[in-house]
């Protein structure tokens, strides 16, 4: 490869404002390296390095060969000796591709209905709960556990695939609510696990138990701690319309 030109960006998103900076030095005949930097998904830039990767890729195919692709970790600066053999450069755009801002890309691709995740073990009372919100509330989306494994998910139980099918469902959330409020009745049973969904989507915690719920070693569940809950959910102490009304109070008190 003969040498190129180099842009480092988190491209979250990557957009028109990219393209066409990348495609001024590509149209010269002149190949581009482009490095995004590895940093994780957040309630702010929910999107992966594949995520990234994959959009940049579709974006700049037509270019082939001319285009790599890389993947460097997270930096805050760009250091270079005396007589290092390069150049950097400033591109000027047109004034409205400069505008473009990844920033307000993100705002605009938030989330903008609640999401509830409730979490807790096996028979716990979690998709009793999450129907009795929806027969309140009508116009909400249910991710159900089950459902989830059947349609999304070709993991097995492994903690590791616990946690990638927790964060596949987190992800298909973000995506609905959009459009509606997200209801997800779905384990969760790891606190690394709700922390990185906490980073993703931020949803509404709700901790659901009862007596009959499944226990034991082959059933693993981290308890969260009080305050990373906004309700708590006792099958055996309230009916399940009166666990959807706190349910729909914290709805209430997210949005206001």
């Amino acid at each position: 490869m003969k040498p190129a030109s180099l842009f480092i960006g988190r491209f979250a998103p990557f957009h028109e404002g990219h393209e066409a900076l990348i495609e001024s030095v590509l149209s010269t005949g002149k190949p581009v390296v482009i490095a995004i930097r590895d940093t994780e998904p957040s309630v702010n830039d929910p999107y992966s390095t594949s995520e990234r990767w994959t959009r940049i890729q579709e974006a700049l195919k037509e270019w082939g060969s001319l285009v790599r692709i890389i993947v460097i970790p997270d930096i805050d600066e760009v250091c270079y000796g005396r007589d290092v053999g390069y150049a950097v450069r400033r591109i000027d755009l047109t004034a409205d591709l400069h505008e473009v801002s990844a920033t307000k890309k993100r705002l605009a691709a938030q989330a903008t209905h609640p999401i509830v995740w409730l979490t807790g073990q096996s028979g716990s009372g979690k998709t009793t709960l999450a129907n009795a919100v929806k027969e309140s509330l009508g116009n909400v989306v249910i991710l159900d556990g089950n459902e989830m494994r059947e349609s999304i998910s070709a993991e097995g139980f492994s903690d590791e695939d616990r946690h990638a099918h927790n964060l596949r469902v987190a992800r298909l959330a973000q995506v609905l609510s959009k459009q509606s409020p997200v209801i997800v009745s779905v384990i969760a049973p790891f606190a690394h696990t709700r922390a990185e969904i906490d980073r993703l989507i931020s949803p509404i915690w709700v901790l659901c138990s009862r007596r009959e719920q499944k226990q034991g070693r082959e059933f693993p569940y981290e308890l969260p701690n009080p305050d990373q809950v906004s309700v708590v959910a006792e099958g055996d102490a309230s009916s399940p319309a009166e666990n959807a009304a706190k349910v729909i109070q914290a709805i209430q008190v997210r949005i206001a």
